[in-house]
């Protein structure tokens, strides 16, 4: 395939380069790489696609073990080869970027909607020993008010140690006396038990036994149980996942802990991490089937969710897969990345490329997992950047630091909070982005391009995103850093979101930062749905929604889609119980700002009867008279803070604030201005 000129691009799934992906050649072998940091070009998923500047998508439809040779044997010339498989393609050409996207997720599925929990600040570490050591973090972390929504539990919940114990699969006792009624304590608090498993079975456990008279695991040349010696974790074998007696007995053991009180998954070691090309698959070599083998077993998950569990939406948390696996619910992370400024760097344009490969939950160990020291700085950089991600998951070892902010000082916790806060008061917008994947295909991280694909410079920029098309995230990756250096994309004006200060598009600017924030702007003419802030998604509600508008151009017209439902319910979208909340922006015929907000949908558990809205204005001149008009009707002016119905200025902010109560029916706010 010819390569033009100046072309660049991107996917792959993980690459942790900056950014074109133009002139290299890059192994299609799913890998991991602990401690990587900016330059590894090959990670725990790879999915062989390429999106390209010129507006189209190639997929090469062949999970063997091959590589893509962008331009690096021939300039200009794109290869790309496996060592077997049939040779099949896939073009989608698109009129924009989101078209790509929506072709794309026509093809290979889109991502089911979430859990809402699972949009919430997730406990984990490696690893937490015991019950009464989780249960001793997890109201530590309630005691200094952060939100919890879910408590992630590595491999010692099946033992006392992190080699021999692999695929025990059941809770080791002395450490865990009473894990059914521990679970049932924290999902009383809104807390929700996520539970590791690997795809491998130590050799000296009962397991592997009952595993080797039943077939389940892979083989050699002979036709007898492959056990990998050189495994890390011990002498192991390897679950077939593609034979569907292994697939049986591998479920049997989420089932019984699922009965127990488990809410969600983590699958790890999924590339599969050790791999020997000399072992058979019950339908090929281990290099054959490698890359599929992750797959496979998202779809083993879904599949029995589907079937034995209709009324719980999955939430499974794996590093690897392939090409569509976001249909089955994948919640993929970056894998073993270094905790270090290197490592923190490393995820912007490795989260960007997995976002354009199809899949809208990537995310990273936030604040890094491999080794190094404690820094309260990077911890609260990589922190404030996570809130702004799909997923929220700060993870380590815990042997070097702990990954809780609790174990930080007061500054770090104090900054922390506050992001964690602000991200569970835009949930409203997050939940929507979700859906926006879900019914379209569209990622939630995006690189400026997807959005603004007629600005040449968004091309090249991996240092900065738009988080949904409403929120331009510039993070702060360097230690020490006093200014950071943002590209606005042209053609629409920008907000800072801390000081609603306005400045025009298609340039760069030099942003003042401290420790305490970092540069986020809102592109003009967005509405910004937003709650109160809870400790738990449990307690979440949009009955107090606060709805921000950004001015943008005069006599220009925009909108946004919030979507809400119960949060819980697989199949909300199917039998209509939810509601799309619309807001729109247009002007009469004076040129004076008129806003309408509207809905539809079914009656879902928890669905608002009415909703206090409190609808802020930003960028709206204050002139010598203005007035509300709601349905017609005149709206009262009041003091700022007092309670009820009316309107006010607020003189420190400069934005008009507008209260009211939203029943059933549509709401039109117009305004007149004089003076």
């Amino acid at each position: 395939f010819k390569i033009t000129k100046n072309e660049k691009l991107y996917g792959l799934g993980e690459r942790a380069i900056d950014f074109s992906l133009t002139g290299h050649r890059y192994p299609l072998y799913n890998r991991p790489h602990f401690g990587y940091e900016l330059g590894a070009d090959q990670l725990n998923y790879s999915v062989p696609l390429v999106v390209s500047s010129k507006k189209y998508l190639l997929f090469f439809d062949n999970p063997q073990k091959g590589y893509a040779d962008l331009g690096a044997a021939v300039t200009n010339q794109m290869e790309w080869g496996a060592m077997g498989g049939v040779m099949k393609y896939f073009f989608v050409a698109g009129t924009d970027f989101k078209d790509i996207a929506q072709q794309w997720g026509k093809l290979t599925g889109t991502q089911p909607l979430p859990p809402r929990w699972a949009l919430g600040n997730l406990l984990s570490r490696m690893a937490y020993r015991s019950q009464q050591e989780t249960d001793s973090i997890v109201t530590l972390m309630q005691q200094n008010n952060f939100p919890v929504d879910g408590v992630i539990l590595d491999f010692y919940w099946f033992g006392d140690s992190i080699k021999g114990y692999l695929g025990r699969l059941d809770w080791y006792k002395p450490n865990w006396p009473d894990p059914v009624k521990m679970m049932a304590d924290f999902k009383a608090k809104g807390i929700k038990t996520i539970l590791i498993t690997e795809p491998y079975v130590i050799d000296s456990l009962e397991n592997f036994k009952i595993g080797d008279s039943l077939g389940i695991f892979t083989t050699d040349s002979t036709g007898k149980t492959y056990i990998n010696t050189e495994f890390y974790f011990g002498p192991a074998g390897l679950i077939d996942i593609f034979k569907p007696v292994a697939r049986k007995w591998f479920w049997s053991k989420y089932k019984a802990q699922i009965e127990n009180g488990v809410s969600g998954w983590w699958g790890d070691l999924g590339e599969p991490e050790y791999h020997p090309s000399d072992q058979f698959h019950i339908n090929g070599t281990a290099d054959e089937v490698h890359n599929i083998y992750g797959h496979r077993w998202h779809k083993m998950l879904f599949d029995h969710y589907h079937k034995e569990y209709p009324k719980q939406r999955l939430f499974n948390l794996n590093r690897a897969g392939y090409a569509g696996s976001q249909r089955y619910g994948i919640f993929p992370w970056t894998g073993d990345v270094s905790r270090s400024w290197g490592g923190y760097r490393a995820q912007l344009p490795t989260l960007l490329h997995m976002s354009l490969s199809g899949l809208p939950y990537i995310h990273s160990d936030a604040g890094g997992f491999a080794q190094g020291a404690r820094d309260d700085e990077l911890y609260t950089r990589w922190l404030q950047f996570a809130c702004f991600t799909p997923i929220l998951r700060p993870h380590g070892q815990s042997e070097t630091l702990p990954s809780e902010p609790v174990y930080f000082n007061q500054q770090t916790q104090d900054i922390v909070r506050r992001y964690m806060n602000l991200r569970y008061r835009l949930l409203p917008y997050i939940y929507s982005l979700s859906a926006q994947a879900t019914l379209k295909g569209y990622p939630m991280m995006r690189p400026l391009f997807f959005e603004f694909p007629d600005d040449d410079e968004n091309y090249t920029i991996s240092d900065e995103y738009l988080f949904g098309s409403e929120l331009l995230v510039a993070p702060v990756l360097k230690p020490g850093q006093k200014i950071r250096t943002v590209y606005l994309p042209e053609s629409v004006k920008w907000y800072d979101f801390h000081t609603n200060r306005k400045f025009p598009g298609g340039n760069e600017y030099e942003i003042p930062v401290t420790i305490n924030d970092m540069p986020l702007f809102v592109k003009a003419g967005s509405f910004l749905p937003m709650t109160n802030p809870v400790k738990t998604t449990d307690n979440y509600s949009t009955k107090n929604l606060t709805v921000r508008y950004y001015m943008g151009k005069a006599g220009g017209t925009s909108s946004f889609v919030m979507y809400d439902d119960d949060g819980t319910d697989p199949k909300s979208l199917v039998n209509g119980s939810f509601e799309s909340l619309m807001f729109v922006k247009k002007e009469d015929e004076r040129g004076n700002p008129v806003f309408l907000f509207s809905k539809i949908g079914k009656a879902y558990k928890g669905m608002p009867e009415t909703r206090k809205i409190s609808f802020v204005i930003i960028g709206m001149q204050k002139v010598k008279k203005t007035e509300f008009f709601i349905n017609n009707l005149k709206l009262k002016k009041k003091k700022p803070g007092k309670p009820g119905e009316g309107y006010y200025f607020d003189k420190i902010k400069k934005q008009w604030i507008v209260d009211f109560t939203w029943g059933n029916e549509d709401v039109v706010i117009a305004t007149k201005q004089k003076g």
